[in-house]
């Protein structure tokens, strides 16, 4: 969903709020940790909406079964495990990705009619800060050289803020005026880290995030302005080091 300004005023004085919650926890009540990865994103295929609302009514034009191309994930996230509860966790997360609309013949629905029609380029590039406040692992293979486990299978759940920049590239009917938008939505993540050395750690990692993006772009028919509704489901496929300490 998309957010107002002072929804969004709120949510960024609670992420410093957490921030400077993980920046100040005493050092000895946690085991830190900090990863850098990468990995491929593809979104689901879905309906995307172009909001036109002339003088003379509604008229929205709804592209149906939508492809979306598959692009890089590259991120990085920081937290910790509780002491006193190894198994929990928090943690923020930072990453960016693309969510690219190619050229191609869908089904338009249009007030009164359902026609095939090309759409053609629009780019979505995406950041997202994302919030573990749900973040589980399971130590297995624990010994004296590793007391938290060797290999450590992990769920992260949390809400996640995405900031959407879209840019229409060749549609004759919009400007290639660029659009912004905040909307909240969710990430869900379960992977494996196995440890290499006291301090260092690989992992791999699947993650899924939703959300609804609503950038409003500029007609270039007219002094309308035309949002861009769509949901956009994406997988994540990622691999990155982790350091603890």
């Amino acid at each position: 969903m998309s957010i107002d300004h002072r929804s969004f005023h709120r949510l960024i004085l609670g992420l410093v709020g957490l921030a400077w919650f993980l920046m100040t926890a005493p050092p000895a009540a946690a085991e830190w940790f900090a990863d850098l990865y990468g990995g491929a994103a593809g979104t689901e295929r879905s309906d995307v909406t172009l909001v036109v609302n002339p003088p003379s009514g509604p008229a929205n034009h709804t592209f149906h079964n939508v492809k979306w191309d598959i692009s890089a994930t590259v991120g990085g996230r920081a937290g910790y495990w509780f002491e006193r509860f190894p198994w929990y966790g928090i943690g923020l997360d930072v990453f960016h990705f693309n969510a690219d609309i190619p050229t191609q013949t869908v089904s338009l629905t249009i007030p009164g009619a359902t026609v095939p029609a090309t759409l053609q380029e629009i780019d979505f590039s995406i950041t997202a800060i994302a919030f573990d406040v749900i973040r589980l692992r399971l130590p297995l293979r624990v010994s004296p050289e590793f007391p938290k486990g060797q290999l450590q299978p992990y769920l992260t759940v949390g809400p996640a803020l995405f900031l959407t920049r879209a840019t229409n590239k060749t549609n004759a009917e919009l400007t290639t005026q660029t659009a912004t938008d905040t909307s909240l939505g969710v990430k869900v993540g379960a992977g494996a880290s196995w440890q290499l050395f006291e301090h260092v750690a690989v992992f791999g990692e699947y993650r899924f995030t939703h959300f609804r993006a609503e950038p409003v772009l500029n007609s270039a028919l007219s002094s309308l302005r035309v949002p861009l509704q769509s949901d956009l489901n994406t997988h994540h496929l990622l691999a990155g080091i982790s350091w603890r300490f």
